[in-house]
């Protein structure tokens, strides 16, 4: 890779990963580390990437996801449920912004839901797409995104709930 096509690349998808590197930690110095690192990679390793095997994009974004996955496995002291199991209940409304409630439930998703969920509603990826740049199946990409909606729904059912209350001031 040359100088030029390394900075076009950059140029080109620096934003979009560190939209995702963001949601993905909740954290704007991790998802810079994160961008800088996922580049880094790609400086050092160009050959790495394979267009036979998708897009430069894919292959960032599932960079980006791996280094993000290592990151929130080593911060985590205590263990996980399994994601298939993983079910969020609901947030309390009280004195938020409804931005605010959505961003937490995002963050609060099991991070291979909140992976699927994040390409596909914020970044506009196929499920295709999805699939490869986490070097996971379909059906299991889809899996993940129909769990992730679902436990959103149930997280911010208090949205509903307080529509026309005191919450929402019948405005």
């Amino acid at each position: 890779m040359t100088d030029v096509e390394f900075r076009k690349a950059y140029g080109r998808h620096k934003d979009m990963l560190y939209r995702f590197a963001w949601r993905m930690t909740g954290s704007a110095s991790a998802a810079e580390d994160l961008v800088h690192d996922c580049f880094l990679l790609l400086w050092r390793n160009a050959a790495a990437y394979d267009q036979d095997r998708g897009t430069l994009r894919s292959f960032l974004i599932g960079v980006t996801r791996n280094l993000a996955l290592k990151r929130l496995r080593r911060e985590r002291t205590f263990e996980e449920l399994e994601e298939e199991s993983a079910i969020c209940g609901p947030i309390d409304p009280t004195g938020r912004e409804r931005s605010q409630m959505v961003s937490e439930a995002v963050a609060a998703l099991p991070p291979l839901q909140r992976e699927a969920l994040i390409l596909a509603e914020y970044e506009e990826m196929a499920l295709e797409e999805i699939a490869r740049a986490s070097g996971a199946e379909l059906a299991a990409v889809k899996s993940r995104l129909h769990r992730a909606r679902e436990n959103l729904r149930r997280m911010l059912a208090p949205l509903l709930e307080t529509k026309g209350t005191a919450y929402g001031t019948g405005k």
